[in-house]
């Protein structure tokens, strides 16, 4: 460890006070990650870019998988799916971010506020893709 030195100052004549005339720190980095990095964001988020398209999430009923009002999010259509995967249901009347779940087939919301769809019985519905990141802004633009 360096030794420490003598602030410079000067002294006023009328006391004995000492007054900093500069002062030099240092900063301290982050250790370096030692995983290796992805070269980009959309590298590590779109695998399929033909297939991948992004969708702001509109409302409240996934907020306990983290989606929440205003997050965008990545939705790829050629990932197999599985039980448990949130997706984008298209009826009608729009489209729906659920999470898919089976026995029996169903959408299944993110809030016990929303009901579930079955979906031999809302034969409307078409899964459109899955969800595979959700981004959410802490921050607002600067």
């Amino acid at each position: 460890m360096d030794e420490l030195l003598d602030w410079p100052c000067e002294q006023t004549p009328e006391s004995d006070i000492g007054v900093v005339v500069a002062a030099t720190i240092r900063l301290y980095r982050r250790r370096p990650d030692p995983s290796p990095k992805p070269q980009s964001v959309h590298d590590w988020l779109i695998r399929r870019p033909f297939a991948t398209y992004l969708v702001k999430a509109e409302g409240r009923s996934m907020s306990d998988h983290g989606i929440h009002h205003g997050s965008l999010l990545v939705v790829d259509r050629s990932c197999d799916l599985h039980d448990g995967d949130i997706v984008i249901a298209g009826c009608a009347d729009g489209f729906l971010v659920k999470q898919y779940r089976t026995k029996p087939v169903r959408l299944v919301a993110g809030n016990t506020d929303y009901p579930d769809i079955v979906l031999e019985r809302a034969p409307q519905f078409d899964l459109d893709g899955v969800v595979i990141a959700s981004l959410t802004r802490h921050r607002g633009a600067a």
